[in-house]
């Protein structure tokens, strides 16, 4: 796989994340907590009627938007809730927050602080049937591969708003696959042999974890890992091995995945995280399905 196809590959899979946790933190509910007296204007001109006036203590639903030098609030008047705008520059005092910080104030909460982790992964990977050709041009026909495995991942997660957080890791995988191989056209083989496929990737990837409720234990989300290949050995059970394409072949897996989890409150600044993933790697011939189990131990910051 060459540098333009990697990039071609990873392109519309980055691009449809970030529009998607863009997209999350634009749909946070906004109030404007106000300190002082504000003047509110029908429209985004300090020309146009004055509809109401705000004063301390005030709070309203006010838009992410700009509107040049204004900003849009949720306000009553003539009988109906309607829409106007105050001045930016009048806002030196009053504060615009994500709806429900202020409920969070005193309370243990994970999904508001940065944190670091380590995860012990207990990872079961299987491929699909497929044929292997040496170096000697034997072609061995292999069934399923299938690979139970443990490893170490390192992770940061990263408050994206109080409901939603990105979760960038590094994870250091070592994968034998076995199966049954069998040589094709041989006339004297009484029963297959037995195949390894051994594997060591480095994967870098990234988990968005959403909350309910910032105060929920249970968070759910996906994600995606691109995973290079270190290192690829075939072998039969007599321990020869089959030098194959594949094996020289230091490509980069893609691994997407949706993953549920827990955020468990342990002493101190520590908490229990265990979670669950299940996914596919749509760039391998023959697929590659997954299932994997995580328990982690996240350090707030």
């Amino acid at each position: 796989m060459n540098g333009q196809t990697k990039q071609q590959l990873l392109a519309p899979v980055l691009a449809f994340l970030f529009a998607l946790v863009w997209a999350e933190r634009g749909w946070a509910i906004l109030d404007l907590e106000v300190q002082e007296n504000l003047v509110v204007y029908e429209k985004a001109s300090t020309r146009s009627r004055e509809v109401t006036r705000l004063t301390r203590g005030d709070k309203v639903v006010v838009s992410p938007k700009i509107y040049g030098s204004f900003r849009k609030v949720l306000v009553s008047f003539e009988g109906r809730r309607k829409g106007g705008y105050v001045l930016i520059s009048s806002l030196s005092r009053s504060q615009i927050v994500e709806r429900g910080d202020s409920e969070l104030k005193g309370k243990r909460v994970y999904t508001n602080r940065y944190s670091l982790g380590i995860d012990l992964v207990g990872s079961f990977f299987q491929q699909g049937a497929r044929n292997f050709t040496t170096s000697s041009e034997d072609t061995y026909e292999i069934s399923a591969l299938k690979s139970t495995a443990f490893f170490f991942s390192i992770y940061s997660d990263i408050p994206w708003n109080n409901k939603t957080m990105l979760r960038p890791y590094f994870a250091f995988r070592s994968i034998e696959f076995k199966g049954a191989a069998e040589l094709k056209g041989a006339v004297n083989s009484n029963h297959p042999a037995e195949v390894s496929l051994n594997q060591k990737l480095f994967g870098v990837g990234l988990t968005i974890k959403k909350y309910g409720h910032p105060l929920d234990y249970f968070w759910y989300g996906g994600g995606l890992e691109m995973a290079e290949k270190t290192s690829t050995e075939t072998a039969v059970e007599d321990g020869s091995i089959l030098q194959t394409a594949e094996d020289h072949d230091k490509s980069i897996l893609v691994l997407l995945f949706g993953t549920i989890g827990w955020q468990i409150p342990a002493p101190g600044s520590i908490w229990i995280s265990p979670h669950l993933r299940i996914g596919f790697v749509p760039n391998s011939d023959p697929k590659i399905y997954f299932f994997e189990t995580f328990l982690g131990v996240s350090y707030n910051l």
